[in-house]
């Protein structure tokens, strides 16, 4: 082999090397993958930033609904922690998709109605104050399999409007997109976590469910079976349920979930 034949080689070989370690150090010090419920979205990605100082790593997150997720999850995409509600995590951790005993509640939020910003306030504390604002309503709406659609039913039902109601029901089937809807004017009211309406430019909440139909709605962490770094995974929990991550929890309209 000539001399210059023997350099161009050993150039090639040596560039190949440097791909090599080039692609693993890449791979090693890849983005964190976070499947995460729109009920907690807010408080995350204010929380974002410093949770990737925290755990030395970016996180690469999608926002959805929990049930948009879990599907995405049973078709196989891949992640390394997932945030949804304790049901559809439960059933993820029976199917094998997220590790057993893994399951850390994060945060919780109360139900409520949202409605466009600066429009009227009217009392809708008790069953039948509720009522009487429904049924006055032009249109509702709320995330078709969303958070808050099984207890906005029970609710539905246990004041009998059910049938009265149904003309005025906008189900939404994109997710994040209801109380965007309210607060342009689109519909009237919206039943949801209320930091899923509070943090939402234009809208704002105008109360709480009755406490008879109360059901707050819990964010439940959990590590992937397949997760490329459990580890950073784990970090990213503990920061998110450390105190660093009460106020911008708080802010939302959530509360930390007590340890």
């Amino acid at each position: 082999m000539t001399r210059s034949k023997f350099t161009a080689v050993f150039l090639l070989a040596a560039g190949f090397s440097g791909v090599l370690i080039t692609s693993r150090a890449s791979a090693a010090g890849g983005e964190l993958r976070v499947l995460c419920s729109n009920g907690i979205g807010a408080a995350v990605k204010q929380l974002q930033p410093e949770a990737e100082k925290a755990i030395g790593r970016k996180l690469s997150i999608e926002y959805s609904a929990s049930t948009v997720l879990k599907k995405e999850i049973d078709a196989g995409a891949p992640f390394d922690l997932t945030i949804l509600t304790p049901g559809i995590v439960d059933d993820l951790a029976k199917a094998g998709k997220v590790v057993v005993g893994s399951q850390t509640n994060i945060a919780s939020a109360d139900i409520g109605i949202g409605i466009r910003a600066g429009s009227p306030k009217v009392d809708i504390s008790t069953p039948d104050a509720m009522k009487k604002r429904l049924l006055a309503a032009k249109s509702i709406t709320w995330t078709d399999g969303g958070a808050a659609s099984s207890a906005t039913m029970a609710m539905l039902k246990g004041l009998g409007i059910e049938d009265q109601l149904k003309s005025k029901i906008v189900l939404q089937k994109t997710p994040g997109h209801a109380a965007e809807s309210v607060a342009t004017g689109q519909n009237e009211l919206i039943f949801g976590p209320v930091s899923e309406i509070q943090t939402v430019p234009g809208a704002e909440v105008l109360g709480l469910f009755p406490k008879e139909y109360q059901k707050p709605v819990v964010m439940t962490a959990a590590l992937g079976a397949q997760a490329k770094d459990a580890a950073a995974a784990k970090a990213l929990v503990a920061f998110l349920t450390s105190a660093k991550a009460v106020p911008a929890i708080k802010a939302s309209g959530m509360k930390p979930a007590s340890k």
